[in-house]
């Protein structure tokens, strides 16, 4: 299913955020995601809303988001690649010299067949 999806930048970093504050399997409010974020509540709302419309995100009618099981297995492939890269950036520009941001677009602007290889050649052996 996600094979086909190319997501932005923006859409990766809202996909590690929910991962990050969904720890343990519970859900995340709108309100908890857009203090993250930095961003205001209706961003969210409609940036969960496209998430949702790709299967990577299951809303609650109340508000709780949670990652469906290929948006917490998308999770964990971008949260390996987006690690392997902060840590090669920080070695070349020093700590905190490349946004998350800024990670999150060069995610997005990889190919997916070097996003995989970049995941098989870091991920922890199951």
């Amino acid at each position: 299913m996600h094979h086909a999806v190319r997501f932005t930048g923006a859409q990766i970093r809202y996909i590690l955020w929910l991962d990050r504050l969904s720890r343990g399997g519970c859900g995340v409010k709108n309100v908890e995601l857009a203090e993250a974020l930095g961003l205001s509540r209706p961003s969210v709302h409609q940036m969960l809303k496209a998430l949702s419309d790709l299967g990577v995100v299951r809303q609650e009618t109340f508000g709780l988001a949670h990652l469906t099981d290929g948006g917490r297995a998308l999770a964990r492939k971008y949260a390996v690649c987006y690690a392997l890269l902060e840590e090669k950036m920080a070695d070349l520009c020093g700590l905190g010299g490349v946004s998350e941001a800024a990670l999150c677009g060069l995610l997005a602007d990889m190919s997916p067949q070097s996003t995989d290889r970049l995941y098989a050649s870091q991920a922890p052996s199951t």
